[in-house]
């Protein structure tokens, strides 16, 4: 270990572990015009990677809840 709190090679382990094993609905991906929107942001990187985390927590929120009112596990 680093001595980093996160490791951004741990974190892409998780992520790509995730996606291998939950189908991907990309309605409630991101987008070419949102990301472009976020790297062309005026903001500071550091809100931009917040505003993008939230923005991805709303998506999966939603996503969750289209998935449960289909009857489905989220």
């Amino acid at each position: 270990m680093t001595g980093k709190v996160f490791d951004m090679d741990k974190i892409q382990r998780y992520v790509e572990r995730f996606i291998e094993k939950v189908k991907v609905n990309r309605r409630y991906d991101m987008n070419t015009m949102e990301w472009t929107e976020l790297v062309n942001s005026n903001q500071n990187r550091y809100e931009v990677i917040a505003t993008t985390f939230h923005f991805g927590y709303a998506k999966g929120y939603r996503a969750a809840m289209a998935e449960m009112k289909k009857g489905g596990k989220a």
